[in-house]
């Protein structure tokens, strides 16, 4: 039997890959669709964040824009369709979510979710979807 450093077939790893994709996208859809439907004081809230890089204009705007980016990047992740476009506002929300904990003091504990969430898009937007997605269908493996 010759050596594999292969953890299992391509058929599983492509089969987690899809459980990653879908269970990453539901989260950030549903965390989205929350922070849409709660309205401009959560925008605000939330897009007060962008103070700690070094932007403090229009707070409400980018709260939507974070908003947005969550809800329509899950949706697009949970389909694999875009998904490396589809990262990229989500890695930059990450980026912005895990400055905002470690500026109002946090720990690395509480900047953890988040740093885990920045990792995995950066993954997808590296890698893309995998087989088991409409990119693959659609033959949009480099989008």
């Amino acid at each position: 039997m010759a050596y594999s450093n292969s953890i299992g077939s391509s058929k599983t790893q492509e089969l987690g890959l899809l459980i990653l994709r879908v269970g990453v996208g539901v989260l950030f859809f549903i965390f989205g669709w929350q922070k849409l439907a709660a309205g401009e004081q959560m925008w605000a809230g939330v897009g007060s964040a962008m103070k700690f890089v070094g932007i403090s204009a229009w707070p409400v705007f980018w709260g939507l824009l974070a908003s947005i980016s969550e809800f329509l990047g899950g949706l697009l992740l949970i389909f694999g369709l875009f998904t490396r476009f589809a990262s990229i506002p989500l890695v930059v929300t990450m980026i912005v979510a895990t400055i905002l904990k470690f500026g109002l003091g946090g720990t690395l504990s509480d900047a953890s979710p988040a740093i885990f969430a920045l990792l995995v898009t950066i993954f997808f937007s590296l890698n893309g979807a995998g087989s088991y997605s409409a990119d693959n269908f659609l033959r949009l493996k480099k989008i």
